[in-house]
């Protein structure tokens, strides 16, 4: 398993050489996104994991627009925080995020991080690293969730939202 998603992971490294949907700041080394760019820095991530998963044998996902908000939500709190990690500064989880945007299927993972590099590229890292790409290729995944906060210095905060597509279960504590 781990030798296919360094093999995934290179396939994403060849994906983002591809034209990039940002522009670089004047000395070339920041990655930018433009405001205009977001369906097809979107479409760009949805297609290059659906290649991934399909390479893996597992079904491709679907943009799902609650699980985009629940991630850019989380997007934006990182960036205030300056800290890439799964909490709210109000102790919000992942759970909360997309229950409080209103998806009706299971979260399955939430995979995020900061960097100065592309979707692309940051995508092939998180292949890379057991964990994540494990989640990323998750066969129980239908939906998918992405967004970014790129801030003045050009560092960007991604997320990833999974879920399965069901409707999302719920239990009741005896009293």
């Amino acid at each position: 398993m781990r030798s296919s998603l360094i093999v995934l992971a290179f396939a994403a490294f060849g994906l983002a050489a591809c034209d990039p949907a940002g522009t670089t700041a004047s000395g070339g080394n920041v990655y930018k996104i433009r405001a205009g760019d977001t369906q097809r820095v979107q479409q760009r991530m949805l297609e290059a994991v659906n290649s991934m998963r399909a390479a893996a044998g597992v079904p491709s996902l679907q943009l799902n627009a609650q699980l985009t908000s629940a991630a850019r939500a989380h997007a934006r709190e990182m960036s205030r925080q300056r800290r890439a990690w799964p909490f709210g500064a109000n102790g919000s989880t992942p759970y909360d995020r997309v229950r409080s945007a209103g998806y009706q299927g299971n979260l399955l993972a939430e995979v995020y991080s900061q960097t100065f590099e592309t979707e692309l590229e940051t995508l092939a890292a998180w292949v890379q690293d057991g964990a994540w790409g494990a989640e990323i290729l998750d066969p129980q995944a239908r939906d998918m969730g992405f967004a970014w906060q790129q801030d003045s210095n050009g560092q960007i905060w991604w997320v990833i939202a999974l879920g399965d597509g069901r409707f999302a279960t719920t239990t009741t504590a005896a009293l």
